[in-house]
């Protein structure tokens, strides 16, 4: 599932979680005995100063999270917004294991959720700094263990039309100018079935798990 403008812009994410707390997700242990934590994140309060194209000719980008207690990977909030393109398009959405380095595994059939597809309509507008929700819940496969290393891959599909060959998408982040961003992660910039190499940014993410209460 997909919820775009869940908080409002990345400030308002307190918001988001009031919600989780109104509908009764993640403020009680449900009979599983389970509760909704929020885990990993790049979250700092100020804004995007990068952003990564997703294009034909820049198809994937991705961040990688270390993540910080055992549990059930059940959602993650990355700002991913369309492009400068009049063209919509499609790009895809997987959670990877990494190597030593942070970078994901190039297969996307290594992923832990089932890859998203996302229409680039329905994404908030370009650079708009807002997070859009992946709730994974109903997924298998989900496990986690503190101190594993995952990414969150985007990759470029497809695009509906040919108006020109700008960027359909574009996922937001900030650069390493005053320090690493998000020291226990990286950036990383590639192809899927080519590979991807780690670059100084770090792009905006949130993960929530589920945990014994």
């Amino acid at each position: 599932m997909i919820v775009n403008g869940f908080a409002n812009g990345r400030t308002g994410w307190i918001l988001a979680l009031l919600f989780f707390v109104v509908a009764g997700v993640g403020c009680d242990s449900d009979a599983s005995g389970l509760v909704l934590r929020v885990d990993a994140e790049f979250d700092p309060g100020t804004v995007s100063d990068t952003s990564w194209p997703i294009s034909e000719t820049t198809p994937g980008v991705a961040q990688s999270f270390t993540v910080l207690a055992k549990g059930q990977l059940d959602e993650f909030w990355i700002v991913v917004t369309q492009g400068e393109s009049l063209d919509d398009g499609i790009i895809q959405i997987t959670v990877r294991p990494t190597n030593a380095l942070g970078e994901p595994d190039d297969d996307p059939n290594s992923s832990i959720i089932d890859p998203i597809d996302v229409d680039t309509s329905t994404l908030p507008g370009v650079l708009v700094d807002e997070f859009t929700v992946f709730n994974v819940g109903d997924e298998p496969n989900r496990e986690v263990l503190a101190g594993e290393m995952y990414a969150i891959v985007v990759d470029f599909v497809s695009r509906d039309t040919n108006n020109d060959a700008n960027a359909i998408a574009r996922v937001l982040g900030q650069t390493n100018a005053l320090g690493d961003p998000y020291p226990d992660g990286t950036g990383s910039v590639g192809e899927s079935g080519v590979g991807f190499m780690a670059n100084t940014n770090d792009y905006f993410f949130r993960t929530f798990v589920l945990q014994k209460n």
